[in-house]
């Protein structure tokens, strides 16, 4: 197995009459060993570049989690603009330094973050594999497969590209009657197949329309909503917002939970019931329908996706035998229970605090048949795995917990150092081509 480490230069926007937060660390790879004091310096630079000479930073070394390991406060007016914390930790994990503006009053804004890596290779997930956790899902599976028989249904449409490929909206059926909305991009000429196939599942938010493509790849895409998407509108119109707002307040009518969002609702009630339940078996079906397309290369199909497409990388990938390599980076979807280690976060989207407390132990009893570390144990095909080691929406200890348990033997893992929750172009430039070499 071999373990690659990116490292990436960080300069994070601040507060401070329009300053700037510089962090380094006093190893260049930010990797620690368990028990090693690790020296972050924080550089901080004002309007213009110039050092501020008044104000005051508050900052916080933790777990990535609750555990306070180090805070204090630093004075800009004492005549410096730099100054350093260290602190170590004891457990695998990332350890983060959290660093704010004090307003006048003393209040906190602003805060920016900087990550580095103890052990990380050792993390563990929050809980252990439930015992039928395959057999629930072959089961799933095969009860999906025998009820739910309607075909995949295809729409050609035309759009700026269609001189090289052809775009075919899909509607495909799920559970109690709804359909998933996917899209199909395949080349004009198919006798020049079969062709390589890149598919995906979009990142949380509202449902975008349609997939990119060319004369030379299959790619298909399939949001995870039960809402058809508007065509030529930015992911966060107003009428895509509106319409993710309807599905989450209709979901949370049915499944109280203390953050209105589809992420959150049913898991509460059963495994069945959780809303990415249906939603995964419709997108297992869809690949099984893509793979058996005479045009298709068996060989070289593949998974690409980020953050909540990261997670279901994780989860079709454990899943479903078709694909042969896959890219997944800031994976949510992982970790769900990982406060139970040392009370650090979860992983996205933080699904037993986000119920009510009166239903978070049975949240917590389904939740690992949704866990991407339980997926990742069956993965077995090459693949590559990016985290930022500052990543407050997907946290790193969620990706590395789900990387830890691959039996694949074609395996690596990427720390972008500093890096929040979102993919570094440096990394993609060379994951990418890796992703689709033959």
């Amino acid at each position: 197995m071999k373990k690659i480490i990116m490292m990436v230069a960080v300069v994070m926007a601040g507060a401070l009459s329009a300053a700037t937060f510089k962090f380094t660390c006093d190893k260049p790879d930010g990797v620690y060993a368990l028990g090693e004091k690790a020296t972050i310096t924080v550089e901080v630079r004002g309007e213009k570049g110039a050092p501020p000479t008044d104000g005051k930073v508050k900052w916080r070394l933790n777990n990535f989690g609750d555990a306070t390991i180090e805070e204090g406060t630093f004075d800009l007016s004492k005549g410096s603009n730099t100054f350093t914390v260290s602190g170590t930790m004891k457990e695998p994990g990332f350890m983060r330094l959290d660093v704010s503006e004090l307003t006048a009053k003393g209040h906190s804004k602003g805060t920016k973050y900087f990550g580095v890596a103890y052990d990380p290779y050792h993390i563990k997930p929050g809980a252990e594999c439930p015992a039928d956790f395959n057999d629930f899902w072959t089961a799933a599976v095969k009860k999906f497969d025998e009820t739910v028989t309607a075909p995949i249904k295809m729409t050609k449409v035309e759009d700026d590209n269609s001189k090289l490929r052809n775009l075919y909206e899909l509607e495909i059926p799920t559970v109690e009657g709804r359909t998933l909305w996917g899209y199909l991009s395949e080349p004009k000429d198919l006798s020049k197949g079969p062709f390589p196939v890149i598919m995906g599942v979009p990142g949380a938010g509202p449902s975008t329309w349609g997939v990119g493509g060319d004369d030379k790849t299959i790619r298909m895409t399939v949001p995870v909503h039960y809402y058809k998407p508007l065509r030529g509108e930015e992911k966060h119109s107003k009428r895509n917002d509106a319409y993710q707002k309807e599905e989450d307040e209709a979901w949370a009518k049915r499944y109280p939970v203390k953050h209105v969002r589809y992420t959150q609702v049913g898991i509460a009630s059963s495994r069945e019931e959780y809303y990415y339940y249906g939603v995964l078996l419709g997108i297992n079906r869809a690949v099984n329908w893509l793979a058996a397309r005479p045009e298709v290369d068996k060989k070289r199909f593949r998974y690409s996706g980020g953050s909540q497409g990261g997670g279901f990388g994780l989860w079709l990938c454990g899943l479903n035998k078709n694909f042969t390599r896959a890219l997944v980076y800031v994976p949510a979807l992982t970790d769900l229970l990982g406060f139970r280690q040392g009370n650090r976060e979860s992983g996205w989207p933080r699904l037993i605090e986000g119920q009510l407390d009166e239903n978070k132990a049975a949240a917590e009893k389904n939740a690992p048949y949704f866990c991407g570390v339980n997926f990742a144990r069956n993965i077995t095909i090459p693949i590559r795995v990016e985290v930022g080691s500052a990543d407050t929406v997907c946290p790193p200890m969620a990706g590395f917990s789900a990387f830890n348990v691959m039996p694949s033997k074609d395996k690596e893992i990427y720390i972008g150092l500093g890096q929040g929750h979102a993919p570094l172009k440096e990394l993609h430039a060379k994951l990418d081509p890796w992703l689709t070499q033959d």
